[in-house]
């Protein structure tokens, strides 16, 4: 019998091919919007506590405290003061570990703390504000991010959202405000991502 026939060992190789081409066009399609998209973006998220900003300040600042109320959050390592006398720490999850250092520091009403770590394929400062309000405050949290790599700046941006660390940092202090008072968690404000 001469000529070709499709076999259950083709049809397989053929899926596998199929499979294949199909896999490195929207790893294609993923990168090319990744570069398509701006390096910066701004997030920024808002809570209302029932607490003076003091008292928000020192859970802010409490570095060591951390993995207590922040979810996925392993354990600390406080490192040495910057040269300017900033402090440092590094936060170890999931994800693996990034450096953190103070930028900025006004108690108990501005703190500015940016990524250290310039190896990672991001970067970035959070702002953190605190406005007296009645017999509480408001936190206003800006993150001023940089993503580098195409691949993850698209994931950012269609999967989970530049304002995703922000709404998931405002959510966990929520937490952690309402069990210091023994009340309701309040809400987070809804989180705005702009580039």
């Amino acid at each position: 019998m001469s000529g070709w026939r499709w076999t259950a060992a083709g049809a397989a190789g053929a899926t596998v091919v199929v499979a294949a081409a199909v896999t490195a066009g929207l790893a294609a399609a993923v990168l090319a919007a990744g570069r398509r998209l701006p390096v910066e973006h701004v997030s920024e998220g808002g809570l209302e506590l029932d607490r003076p900003p003091a008292e928000v300040w020192d859970v802010l600042t409490a570095v060591d405290l951390f993995p207590a109320w922040r979810p996925g959050l392993a354990h600390v390592e406080r490192l040495p003061a910057t040269a300017a006398g900033h402090p440092r720490w590094r936060e170890y999850g999931r994800h693996g570990h990034t450096t953190y250092e103070v930028v900025e520091s006004a108690a108990p009403h501005r703190l500015v703390t940016g990524i250290a770590d310039p190896d990672l394929p991001y970067g970035g400062t959070w702002t953190y504000v605190l406005t007296p309000a009645g017999r509480g405050c408001t936190l206003t949290v800006t993150e001023h991010g940089e993503v580098y790599q195409p691949l993850y700046r698209a994931v950012s941006h269609y999967l989970t959202g530049e304002g995703a660390t922000v709404h998931r940092y405002l959510g966990a202090l929520a937490h952690r405000m309402a069990a210091a008072g023994q009340g309701q968690p309040p809400e987070p404000q809804r989180t705005q991502s702009r580039r």
